[in-house]
């Protein structure tokens, strides 16, 4: 063989090499790239996706009058700017029609609204800390179909990279929930505020604050009461000492929700918390609350004592579902609805009230399954991830030494059954 011919094949599978890397490379996408245990294992020791890029700011700067669909345009641009996997290619059903040729990580992660032709009714969905509006895609669907008009919001540090939470504050939060019901009460006739967590919380002190006429009817999704970590306080003072940045380092592959958790969060929703458990909601406000009794994230007591001084004088109805597996005692006052049976499934997550079990991201069967009980242990998140058969259900203490491999629910076998009581709910009082 002559060295020109040997060095033309040598040329053409170097060449076949890199088309099949490229192929391999482009292939990535967002329902892939969590199952990928080479991109966990590099992206725990780099923190690729922990990090946002250092373009333009963290956070919107918002003017009272901005139009809801100038928030949103914004809000895609500081996006496009900041997050690494904006454009990764994201083959899921999108909530609203993509802006490229093929839906992207943006088109799910970014707030949105669905509209009819009339402003009769509309609701403002709130999602939680380290969460995205993508928590809400079923959800939102399944309102707009029964007439009302669905916007979300995307609270600032989100969207981005995980790093970014230690670049806003509680006033930054704030200022966009604010925002976001004033425009929606200016915007229609008479609406709801339904708040995931975090976002519940926020959402009842600025009501709490400033009730706007037309908001009829609240909907707190596992509210962000009090931490199970007794020990959140201390984030502020020990989030200075050098090093010491994150409670969590996680290799982020969920592309919708932040797998990692820095100290300056904590913070943040620790004082969200505090003024939460003192807060006092409008004595005439309908007011339905769905929680987990073994929430992992939040105390459920503490939020069943919130309910219970509320209950002391309010007027109005307070309804609450509650996922629990033994009987409760609670005041008369709450309307109590219990679920103690959920099909394949041991008990009800913080995260997985609001995903029906057969959503394709994080349903049962979906692409993404939440392993992050084990992500200190490789071969053991591998196996969670990999496993045929597995347990769901919260991850507390006695189901991961119960059952291995174990995953936290990231579904609700019940959301049809909830859909049920939140829409007669909002039916019966937004009108």
């Amino acid at each position: 063989m002559s060295g020109s011919l040997r060095s033309n094949m040598l040329k053409r599978f170097i060449g076949l090499i890199s088309t099949l890397w490229v192929v391999s490379a482009t292939a990535q996408d967002c329902t892939t790239l969590p199952a990928d245990h080479q991109q966990y294992l590099e992206g725990i020791q780099t923190g690729e996706y922990r990090y946002a890029k250092n373009v333009g700011p963290a956070a919107l700067t918002l003017t009272k009058n901005m139009p809801y669909a100038d928030y949103i345009n914004a809000t895609r641009a500081l996006i496009l700017q900041r997050n690494k996997r904006a454009e990764l290619p994201c083959p899921l059903a999108s909530v609203v029609p993509a802006q490229a040729k093929q839906t992207q990580v943006i088109d799910h992660i970014a707030p949105y609204q669905l509209l009819h032709s009339n402003q009769d009714k509309g609701i403002l969905l709130i999602h939680g800390l380290t969460d995205s509006p993508y928590i809400f895609n079923a959800i939102a669907q399944d309102l707009y179909h029964q007439g009302y008009n669905v916007r979300t919001v995307l609270l600032p540090g989100h969207g981005t990279g995980a790093d970014d939470l230690r670049r806003v504050t509680n006033r930054d939060w704030q200022r966009h929930v604010r925002y976001a019901i004033e425009r929606t009460s200016q915007d229609f006739k008479h609406f709801a505020i339904m708040g995931f967590s975090t976002g519940g919380a926020l959402a009842t002190l600025e009501i709490e604050k400033r009730t706007p006429s037309n908001l009829k009817a609240l909907t707190l999704v596992a509210p962000a009461t009090e931490s199970h970590n007794k020990n959140s306080w201390m984030a502020q003072w020990v989030d200075w000492l050098p090093f010491m940045n994150w409670l969590d380092e996680d290799a982020d592959l969920d592309f919708a929700k932040y797998e990692s958790f820095p100290l300056a969060a904590a913070t943040l929703v620790h004082n969200v918390m505090v003024d939460m458990m003192q807060s006092n909601v409008p004595e005439n406000l309908p007011i339905l609350t769905i929680m987990s009794d073994v929430d992992a994230t939040i105390v459920s007591q503490a939020t069943l004592n919130l309910l219970t001084r509320w209950a002391k004088t309010h007027r109005a109805p307070l309804a609450l579902r509650l996922y629990a597996n033994n009987p409760i005692e609670l005041d008369q006052r709450i309307t109590l609805t219990r679920i103690d049976k959920l099909d394949k499934v041991i008990d009800m997550s913080h995260v997985g009230l609001l995903i029906p079990q057969n959503h394709p991201y994080y349903g049962e069967q979906g692409a993404y399954r939440h392993c992050g009980s084990y992500f200190e242990d490789a071969t053991a998140y591998q196996t969670c991830k990999s496993a045929a058969q597995i347990i769901f259900g919260e991850h507390h203490s006695t189901n991961k030494s119960a059952h291995m491999p174990f995953a936290r629910v990231t579904f609700n076998p019940d959301y049809a059954g909830l859909v049920k009581q939140l829409s007669e709910f909002l039916n019966h009082h937004v009108h």
